[in-house]
């Protein structure tokens, strides 16, 4: 009986300690400014600095959806409460990269979340809690050059 307690209180104190690590939340994702209906929108979600923004080896979550002009929603589910960036690219000639001209700047529109201004995009300035069971960010595709 003693040795049953003790399992019992050992799961109530772990479960306890452990449960905002278990705590899983929605994100809505809203991509507005696409302007053709050519080729891929992709969405990479990183949960790390490293890799950030273009990095799809290094994402946490990568999403290809056949680009519509307009706007774009799409819904991250189960996502682990944690610190995050988003970027999203729009792959006009289906070539699975970010063309660049010949100084790196990009060819093709991309965005981020919480960045407003031009220029890479960077982890540091990008990233945002997901602390709530359902979130929402709006991302702008423009040119950030």
């Amino acid at each position: 009986m003693k040795m049953t307690k003790l399992i019992v209180s050992t799961l109530i104190v772990l479960a306890a300690t452990m449960g905002s690590s278990w705590a899983q939340g929605t994100l809505d994702v809203n991509v507005v400014g696409i302007e053709s209906d050519e080729g891929k929108i992709i969405l990479m979600l990183f949960d790390q600095r490293e890799g950030f923004p273009s990095k799809k080896e290094k994402a946490y979550k990568r999403i290809k959806i056949t680009a519509k002009k307009g706007d774009l929603a799409y819904t991250f589910k189960d996502l682990p409460y944690g610190i995050y960036a988003l970027s999203v690219s729009h792959d006009e000639n289906n070539n699975d990269e970010i063309d660049t001209n010949f100084v790196g700047l990009p060819k093709e529109r991309i965005g981020a979340s919480y960045h407003e201004k031009f220029g890479k995009p960077s982890f540091e300035k990008s990233k945002f809690s997901l602390s709530e069971n359902q979130q929402a960010l709006k991302i702008d595709m423009k040119f950030l050059n």
